[in-house]
């Protein structure tokens, strides 16, 4: 009513408020019943001044109720009791006696179905407004419910979809008691002039006055308001033209499910159920602006829509080429029927908005009036991608408009994303401070690590919760890795003069290189499907996962390859592999991230094929090379990193330094295939761990004990007091046995208080204690454990280990270039003297140092360090 305008469903589910209402349960006199009436209960008193009739559920049983019984007497079996003086006759459901009547004394009289209650009549609350017809009367009607209220609906057909229905066809009139500007008309005397919201009170008190009041409380609930205005909505009963769109809801429910959504649950979820419930579109609205209804009418029901430019000109006999045919402008063009010989003058509405939107597919091409061929070259949209809300908005109106129109779809894939919220995954909102500037983001952190968060960080369905903080996460990250493995690339190459073009057949390429492409070919296939079917963020993942297996294994197990003084073969094979790696997942990233691609490319691959596409946009899409498939190797690497993982986890929980060397490493598989691809790579395995020898355990041998407890917040609500007995059957049961098949998936059975209950690996907690002096971890039926005994020999070389790691430092904090030879003197305690009487060419080789610097020698840099109970000094200089 603020702006006296029409709203569709899909504007008014943008507005709802969490507000205070009116609950009251009203008495409705039964004519004729001497202190008899209906309960009724309402949440919009204003609706009151024009009720017509009340509707009750056939088949419901209803009660008749005498309030003011003795004490003890309000029981639904006490119906032959005498009436108590003073006392009323209520009328309301069954089911709902207790609720409604919970402060009241009561007995029952008599129990009848709805139907009985049919035709019955009753006195009208207010008779301010004029009816005529069958009013005041009771109906029955399948839309009554009996989950709240008193089970008896009041039906005021001018504010309510199913009151209208209802009162229509029985006869009824449509009384209106507000205007269209939400106030109440002269005739309502008590709140004549006032807003519909502002009249409760008033009516209430009217109602409290007059004996007519059971009981008034207040309840909390959503209610629309305007999105744009913040004002209360009112439904509101009036003429409009509409679009018959339930007459195709069938095929258009049909050509839905040939479409490609993503999520998928969207199609036969959310916008399904939309099209299956589907009603007529009401098509016009009573507003200034907007496309003009191409209705003309003579104002004595004839009606005649116009279909085109040519067809008006026609009918008013002259050019319009200079018409703008918005208003007020078209609204001036008026013509005779040739036929009848009356005026005729446009009607005052506009078409709805949404049906523009839904018609773009047509009227960018002004289509069918011109451009048919080059319609139908782009018809229907290959995809079309925006929000959740948009399936009842634009997702709908082109979806209606492209059936009704052609028979087709208007788009054949639909990516639905969920709506973007602030950290805590509330609305942004100028008002509540929460918004997020793009543009902080874009200065503070970039736009490429915010498209990839938006893309592949979060599922379309899932509610994107955005903050800097969280983007830079993106960008200290994935990004930060893909940049830092592309750098490495880049600063060794240009050490070494490497030339990409120089190639080496993949077969005589190492193993480790032949996996690299195996999985950078695997991803390429994947994310090109995924891509090709819609779906982004599955291609994210996919090449996620590429760079980090890339940066944190591939790179950092190959680091000799390329600073070393490797063979010159096998130094280019690696170069070769790690460029092939960079170039293509480079192009998989830049349609989601194209600015850090174009940086790369220019310099990565223009830097050393002046042919090459100028721009990482032009280049070609990457295809996968059946050559480089391998996935028997790659499946090999993937029980590998399984075992390095899980042996990393053991080392965390143990305390011990990774670079401290241990004796050696248990490991349990649950297949032979498993064993098998361990021994194989067992060198990787004793490198990556830092460990002397590998040695297999028996597929039943344990390193440790279990204990069981059961998942509470999983299971507790089902068992109940049942869970003592739970928690004591578990504890008393084989632990490895059930550690085993939880880490398996498989459910398992356990006897508890004398019955066996079946549990899914959920409902149970694992927790696992290492035997002394291992570290232990497990997972999926994989077993790793490290012996943490330490030996001088072991720990000596640890701590040459260390020594390494505290150059490396200083050689970076000395401004050194990686490839610098250094001459090199540490000076420590006798534990530092003895591990570099035992490993001092180790330590030289590693850090590049060709010379060791005598008691008199002076370095350019040098530092100190401490380790525990070690303590050393390092001095290096450029040699």
């Amino acid at each position: 009513p603020r702006i006296g305008a029409t709203l569709s469903s899909h504007e008014v589910a943008l507005g709802y408020k969490e507000v205070e209402d009116p609950s009251i349960y009203v008495r409705f006199p039964v004519e004729g019943a001497e202190r008899t009436s209906f309960l009724v209960w309402t949440t919009t008193p204003w609706t009151l001044p024009s009720n017509l009739a009340l509707a009750v559920h056939p088949d419901v049983d209803y009660v008749f109720v005498r309030t003011g019984s003795a004490p003890g007497a309000n029981s639904l079996d006490s119906a032959g009791s005498a009436s108590p003086p003073g006392g009323e006759t209520l009328i309301l459901a069954e089911a709902l006696v207790g609720a409604v009547l919970r402060d009241t004394e009561y007995a029952v009289d008599k129990r009848v179905k709805g139907a009985d209650l049919e035709g019955m009549r009753y006195t009208r609350l207010f008779d301010y407004l004029p009816a005529d017809g069958p009013i005041c009367q009771v109906w029955t009607a399948d839309f009554v419910t009996i989950e709240d209220g008193t089970g008896i609906v009041h039906c005021a057909p001018a504010y309510g979809e199913d009151d209208i229905r209802l009162c229509r066809a029985k006869g009824l009139p449509v009384v209106h008691g507000v205007g269209l500007d939400g106030c109440f008309v002269p005739e309502v005397e008590p709140v004549a002039g006032r807003f519909f919201k502002d009249a409760d009170p008033i009516l209430i008190a009217d109602l409290e006055e007059r004996g007519l009041m059971f009981r008034s409380e207040r309840y909390l609930h959503n209610y629309p308001h305007g999105w744009r205005t913040g004002d209360p909505l009112i439904y509101y009963a009036k003429h409009a033209w509409y679009i018959e769109t339930s007459r195709i809801r069938d095929r258009m429910v049909e050509l839905n499910r040939t479409i490609n959504w993503v999520p998928e649950t969207i199609r036969d979820g959310r916008f399904g159920n939309w099209l299956a419930n589907n009603v007529d579109w009401a098509l016009s609205r009573e507003r200034f602006w907007g496309t003009p209804l191409p209705v003309w009418t003579d104002g004595e029901g004839d009606f005649k829509c116009i279909g085109s430019i040519a067809e008006l000109e026609s009918l008013c006999g002259r050019s319009l080429d200079e018409l703008d045919l918005h208003r007020p402008a078209v609204d001036e063009i008026t013509f005779v029927h040739p036929e009848n010989g009356r005026t005729y003058r446009r009607v005052p509405e506009v078409i709805d908005c949404w049906f523009d939107s839904g018609a773009m597919s047509y009227a960018q091409f002004h289509y069918p009036f011109e451009n048919r061929e080059l319609f139908e070259s782009r018809f229907p949209a290959d995809y079309i991608c925006e929000a959740i809300d948009q399936t009842r908005g634009w997702f709908y109106s082109l979806h209606a408009i492209a059936a009704l129109v052609s028979d087709s779809v208007a788009y054949r894939n639909c990516i639905c994303l969920a709506h973007i919220v602030d950290k805590d995954g509330k609305k942004m909102s100028k008002s509540q401070g929460n918004i997020v500037n793009p543009y902080d983001v874009f200065d503070h952190v970039g736009a490429d690590p915010l498209r990839w968060y938006l893309s592949c960080r979060i599922a379309p369905e899932a509610q994107k919760r955005i903050s800097v903080d969280f983007v830079r996460g993106v960008a200290s990250g994935f990004i930060n890795t893909w940049w830092n493995t592309y750098a490495f690339f880049v600063m060794y190459a240009k050490l070494d003069r490497i030339d990409v073009s120089d190639d080496i057949p993949l077969a005589e390429r190492p193993e480790i290189d032949r996996w690299a492409l195996a999985v950078l070919h695997r991803t390429v296939t994947e994310a090109t499907d995924a891509l090709e079917a819609y779906d982004v963020y599955t291609a994210g993942r996919a090449i996620e996962s590429f760079v980090d297996q890339l940066s944190n294994w591939y790179v950092r197990r190959n680091r000799r390859r390329f600073w070393k003084a490797a063979a010159g073969r096998d130094k280019q094979a690696a170069y070769l592999t790690l460029y092939e790696c960079l170039h293509t997942a480079n192009r998989l990233m830049a349609p989601i991230m194209p600015f850090i691609t174009e940086a790369v490319h220019r310099n990565l691959v223009r830097g050393v094929d002046e042919a090459a596409s100028p721009s990482v946009h032009m280049s070609e899409w990457p295809v996968p090379d059946p050559a480089a498939r391998d996935d028997g190797l790659i499946a090999e690497i993937d029980v590998v990193q399984r075992v390095v993982g899980l042996g990393r986890a053991a080392r965390n929980s143990s305390g011990v330094r990774v670079r401290q060397p241990l004796s050696r490493l248990l490991v349990r598989t649950p297949d032979e295939a498993s064993a098998a691809f361990v021994a194989r790579h067992e060198a990787q395995i004793l490198e990556e761990l830092n460990v002397k020898a590998v040695e297999m355990l028996a597929p039943d041998a344990e390193l440790g004990s279990y204990r069981i407890k059961p998942n509470l917040p999983r299971i507790g609500k089902r068992y109940g007091k049942r869970i003592p007995a739970i928690r004591e059957a578990l504890g008393a049961a084989d632990g490895s046995a059930i550690a085993a098949a939880v880490a398996a998936g498989r459910t398992f059975d356990v006897e508890a208080g004398g019955e066996t209950i079946a549990f899914e690996p959920e409902h149970v907690l694992v927790e696992s204690t290492s035997a002394a002096g291992y570290a232990c971890a497990e997972e999926g039926g994989y077993l790793v454990g490290l012996d943490t005994s330490l030996t001088e020999a072991l720990e000596r070389e640890g701590l040459a280990r260390e020594l390494v790691r505290t150059v490396q430092e200083a050689r970076k904090q000395a401004g050194l270039d990686v490839s610098d030879r250094i001459t090199l003197r540490i000076e420590g305690t006798p534990e530092v003297a003895a591990a570099l009487d035992a490993h001092r060419d180790y330590v030289m080789e590693e850090t590049l140092a060709t010379g060791w610097g005598d008691a008199g020698w002076s370095p350019a840099y040098s530092v100190e360090h401490t380790l525990g109970d070690g303590r050393w000094t390092i001095g290096l200089a450029r040699g």
